[in-house]
């Protein structure tokens, strides 16, 4: 009887292990066709898939692995990142728009961190957080300048 080194999830070899113990593995779902394994002492690792005892317990399963789904985009970090960018682009307006970008950013992050697997958007938060900040700090810098040169220009 053959026995078989297989390349577990921790991606590490263990074995030898019997066929009949791969075949349980398979039916588990511990292993599909894409793990790789080898005959015990030869040097190949190659699919399960490509073992022809191993053709039957795999028949039927999906060769194709299915991919968690991405958490949803969080709204307000792409309304905080948005508000952001404007308002470093958009001066002296930068403080008007930098406030509600940082709030939201603030708020984004804390709806984030209630429900990490079921919302995105950590660090379009984070861009929209740090963008306000900075497009308000720069704001109210070009608006003492400009109140500054106002005030210069009439005396």
């Amino acid at each position: 009887m053959n026995t078989y080194e297989i390349i577990g999830g921790d991606n590490r070899a263990h074995g030898p292990v019997t066929g009949e113990e791969i075949y349980n593995w398979i039916r588990q779902g511990r292993a599909d066709g894409y793990t790789m394994a080898r005959l015990s002492g030869s040097g190949t690792w190659q699919p399960l898939g490509s073992f022809p005892e191993f053709v039957g317990p795999l028949h039927g399963l999906p060769w194709v692995r299915t991919l968690k789904k991405a958490p949803k985009t969080d709204s307000l970090a792409i309304a905080s990142l948005v508000l952001g960018i404007v308002s470093i682009v958009f001066q002296p307006l930068g403080l008007f728009f930098g406030v509600p970008a940082a709030y939201l950013g603030h708020r984004s992050l804390h709806a984030i961190a209630k429900q990490p697997k079921e919302i995105g958007g950590h660090g379009l938060a984070v861009g929209g957080l740090v963008t306000g900040y900075i497009g308000s700090v720069l704001g109210a810098i070009s608006l003492v300048f400009i109140v500054m040169l106002v005030l210069a220009i009439r005396n």
